[in-house]
């Protein structure tokens, strides 16, 4: 399960997102939000989410569960063009 970024400024967004320290993805079914995590305390509003994308991210809460966490984030221009940023993400369970 992931999530792929595609932005006319692929390469800016990846430089930016290898100079923090990615934890994951979450989505806030509730609240509508997809939310990328970072550092240790800092958060970001990545996406509102409508009707469709919130199946989409329950799909991919659900999936990531199956997972034990893993997931991923890969940045592209396009869906043809090859990812100026991947990370392999594995979300830790809070309760450790």
């Amino acid at each position: 399960q992931g999530v792929v970024i595609l932005t006319p400024r692929a390469k800016a967004l990846a430089s930016w997102l290898a100079g923090t320290e990615v934890a994951g993805l979450k989505a806030d079914l509730r609240k509508r939000e997809l939310v990328m995590e970072t550092d240790i305390d800092n958060q970001y509003l990545m996406a509102k989410l409508n009707d469709q994308q919130r199946r989409e991210a329950a799909v991919f809460e659900e999936g990531k569960d199956a997972l034990g966490g893993l997931h991923f984030i890969s940045v592209q221009k396009d869906e043809d063009d090859d990812p100026a940023g991947f990370w392999l993400l594995r979300e830790i369970p809070s309760n450790l």
